[in-house]
Protein backbone atom coordinates (compact mmCIF):
# COMPACT_ATOMS: atom_id res chain seq x y z
CA UNK A 1 0.00 0.00 0.00
CA UNK A 2 1.20 3.48 -0.80
CA UNK A 3 0.97 5.67 2.29
CA UNK A 4 -0.02 8.77 0.36
CA UNK A 5 2.08 11.89 0.34
CA UNK A 6 1.99 15.60 0.00
CA UNK A 7 4.00 17.07 -2.83
CA UNK A 8 5.62 20.48 -3.06
CA UNK A 9 3.75 22.05 -6.00
CA UNK A 10 4.61 25.63 -5.02
CA UNK A 11 8.34 24.85 -4.76
CA UNK A 12 8.41 26.04 -1.16
CA UNK A 13 11.62 26.01 0.81
CA UNK A 14 12.28 22.46 2.04
CA UNK A 15 12.79 21.77 5.74
CA UNK A 16 14.96 18.72 6.39
CA UNK A 17 14.57 16.40 9.36
CA UNK A 18 17.53 15.01 11.28
CA UNK A 19 16.84 11.75 13.11
CA UNK A 20 20.17 11.02 14.82
CA UNK A 21 22.42 12.92 17.24
CA UNK A 22 25.11 13.05 14.55
CA UNK A 23 22.74 14.43 11.91
CA UNK A 24 21.32 17.02 14.32
CA UNK A 25 24.82 18.21 15.28
CA UNK A 26 25.88 18.29 11.64
CA UNK A 27 22.88 20.53 10.89
CA UNK A 28 23.72 22.80 13.84
CA UNK A 29 27.33 23.13 12.63
CA UNK A 30 26.00 24.05 9.18
CA UNK A 31 24.06 26.98 10.69
CA UNK A 32 20.60 25.45 11.10
CA UNK A 33 18.64 25.68 14.34
CA UNK A 34 17.58 22.18 15.38
CA UNK A 35 13.96 22.22 16.53
CA UNK A 36 13.96 19.10 18.74
CA UNK A 37 10.86 16.99 19.28
CA UNK A 38 10.05 13.61 20.77
CA UNK A 39 9.12 10.86 18.36
CA UNK A 40 5.73 9.74 19.68
CA UNK A 41 4.02 6.97 17.72
CA UNK A 42 0.30 7.54 17.26
CA UNK A 43 -2.08 4.71 18.14
CA UNK A 44 -3.97 5.74 15.00
CA UNK A 45 -1.13 4.63 12.70
CA UNK A 46 -1.30 0.88 12.27
CA UNK A 47 -0.95 -2.01 9.89
CA UNK A 48 -1.95 -5.62 10.29
CA UNK A 49 -0.61 -9.05 9.48
CA UNK A 50 -1.18 -12.74 9.99
CA UNK A 51 1.24 -15.59 9.39
CA UNK A 52 0.52 -18.94 7.75
CA UNK A 53 2.88 -21.91 7.86
CA UNK A 54 3.06 -24.80 5.45
CA UNK A 55 2.79 -28.06 7.40
CA UNK A 56 5.04 -29.92 4.92
CA UNK A 57 7.83 -27.44 4.12
CA UNK A 58 7.58 -25.32 7.33
CA UNK A 59 7.87 -22.19 5.16
CA UNK A 60 5.76 -19.23 6.20
CA UNK A 61 3.68 -16.68 4.33
CA UNK A 62 2.97 -13.26 5.84
CA UNK A 63 -0.30 -11.68 4.72
CA UNK A 64 -1.44 -8.07 5.16
CA UNK A 65 -4.71 -8.16 3.22
CA UNK A 66 -7.78 -9.96 4.53
CA UNK A 67 -8.41 -11.25 1.02
CA UNK A 68 -4.93 -12.77 0.74
CA UNK A 69 -3.34 -15.89 2.06
CA UNK A 70 -2.22 -19.24 0.79
CA UNK A 71 -4.47 -21.24 -1.42
CA UNK A 72 -6.59 -23.61 0.57
CA UNK A 73 -4.93 -26.93 -0.20
CA UNK A 74 -5.00 -28.17 3.39
CA UNK A 75 -1.25 -27.78 3.89
CA UNK A 76 -1.31 -24.32 5.48
CA UNK A 77 -2.06 -23.46 9.10
CA UNK A 78 -2.59 -19.97 10.49
CA UNK A 79 0.12 -19.77 13.17
CA UNK A 80 -0.24 -16.07 14.08
CA UNK A 81 -3.73 -14.59 13.83
CA UNK A 82 -4.43 -11.06 12.62
CA UNK A 83 -2.45 -8.57 14.68
CA UNK A 84 -2.27 -4.78 14.52
CA UNK A 85 1.13 -3.12 14.94
CA UNK A 86 2.91 0.21 14.53
CA UNK A 87 4.82 -0.29 11.26
CA UNK A 88 7.63 2.25 11.68
CA UNK A 89 10.93 2.32 13.47
CA UNK A 90 13.15 5.33 13.99
CA UNK A 91 16.79 5.41 15.06
CA UNK A 92 16.20 7.64 18.11
CA UNK A 93 13.21 8.58 20.30
CA UNK A 94 13.73 12.19 19.20
CA UNK A 95 14.32 14.07 15.96
CA UNK A 96 14.77 17.68 14.87
CA UNK A 97 13.56 19.88 12.09
CA UNK A 98 16.55 21.83 10.77
CA UNK A 99 15.32 25.43 10.70
CA UNK A 100 17.23 27.78 8.37
CA UNK A 101 18.68 30.89 10.05
CA UNK A 102 16.93 33.24 7.60
CA UNK A 103 13.40 31.81 7.90
CA UNK A 104 10.73 34.49 8.29
CA UNK A 105 7.76 34.41 10.65
CA UNK A 106 4.71 33.38 8.62
CA UNK A 107 6.80 31.71 5.90
CA UNK A 108 5.25 28.61 4.36
CA UNK A 109 7.67 25.73 3.94
CA UNK A 110 7.61 22.10 2.84
CA UNK A 111 8.54 19.54 5.51
CA UNK A 112 9.74 16.47 3.62
CA UNK A 113 9.95 14.09 6.62
CA UNK A 114 7.36 14.71 9.33
CA UNK A 115 8.30 13.87 12.90
CA UNK A 116 4.68 13.91 14.03
CA UNK A 117 2.26 11.16 13.03
CA UNK A 118 -0.63 12.33 10.87
CA UNK A 119 -2.82 9.87 8.97
CA UNK A 120 -2.19 10.23 5.24
CA UNK A 121 -4.24 7.28 4.07
CA UNK A 122 -6.84 4.98 5.59
CA UNK A 123 -7.67 1.57 4.17
CA UNK A 124 -11.13 0.17 4.85
CA UNK A 125 -9.45 -2.98 6.22
CA UNK A 126 -8.30 -1.00 9.26
CA UNK A 127 -4.79 0.07 8.26
CA UNK A 128 -3.81 3.74 8.62
CA UNK A 129 -0.63 5.02 7.01
CA UNK A 130 1.57 7.97 8.00
CA UNK A 131 1.57 11.18 6.05
CA UNK A 132 5.26 11.43 5.14
CA UNK A 133 5.42 15.15 4.31
CA UNK A 134 3.39 18.34 4.55
CA UNK A 135 3.31 22.06 4.14
CA UNK A 136 3.94 23.99 7.36
CA UNK A 137 4.12 27.58 8.52
CA UNK A 138 6.87 28.98 10.74
CA UNK A 139 5.34 30.98 13.63
CA UNK A 140 8.66 32.27 14.96
CA UNK A 141 9.02 29.42 17.47
CA UNK A 142 7.81 26.23 15.83
CA UNK A 143 6.48 24.76 12.63
CA UNK A 144 2.69 24.69 12.40
CA UNK A 145 1.89 21.69 10.21
CA UNK A 146 -0.92 22.60 7.82
CA UNK A 147 -2.72 19.26 8.11
CA UNK A 148 -6.36 19.08 7.07
CA UNK A 149 -7.74 15.53 7.44
CA UNK A 150 -10.47 16.26 4.92
CA UNK A 151 -7.89 17.21 2.29
CA UNK A 152 -4.75 15.31 3.31
CA UNK A 153 -6.22 11.94 4.35
CA UNK A 154 -6.99 9.63 1.45
CA UNK A 155 -9.46 6.81 1.93
CA UNK A 156 -8.96 3.55 0.04
CA UNK A 157 -11.48 0.75 -0.40
CA UNK A 158 -10.40 -2.67 -1.45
Amino acid sequence: MNDGSTDNPDNLRVIKTARTEEAINEGARAGFRPLLMRVEPSAEIRSKFCVWQNSLTREIQVVGDYRGGPRDDGKWDKVLDWTDYYPHTFPQPFAAYLIPPDIRRGEKVFVEDLIEDFVGMSWNQGDNYRLPSSIAMWDGHKLRIQYDPEKDRRRVVG
